[in-house]
């Protein structure tokens, strides 16, 4: 059958039916169904990106971040390019369980 044939809107509408497919950006792509199983699997991994982007600031082409490791909020990684200091990109660990440690790491 030729997809000319039938209007896009109604094209969308049908693939979309089921919630498998979607249209983005100029192309039909497979997505994963809130309902499906396989969701909840990468939710949590989706949860943690969301709340690390909430720590991201950002100045022209400079950035810091920071977060927290799941098993111990106490323990995380930070990422600073170009933020704190002209032309540095530094990933610090951070361990704040016994006293502050820090190992920092320029590139």
């Amino acid at each position: 059958m030729n997809d000319s044939c039938i209007p896009k809107d109604l094209l969308h509408i049908i693939l979309e039916y089921d919630g498998r497919i979607k249209y983005r950006h100029g192309k039909y792509v497979d997505i994963i169904h809130k309902r499906d199983d396989r969701y909840n699997i990468i939710a949590p991994v989706m949860h943690k990106k969301t709340e690390i982007m909430k720590t991201v600031q950002r100045d022209g082409a400079s950035f810091y971040f920071e977060f927290g490791f799941d098993f111990c909020n106490s323990m995380g990684l930070c990422y600073d390019y170009n933020f704190s200091y002209d032309n540095r990109c530094e990933i610090c660990y951070y361990d704040f369980r016994n006293g502050l440690k820090q190992i920092r790491t320029y590139l």
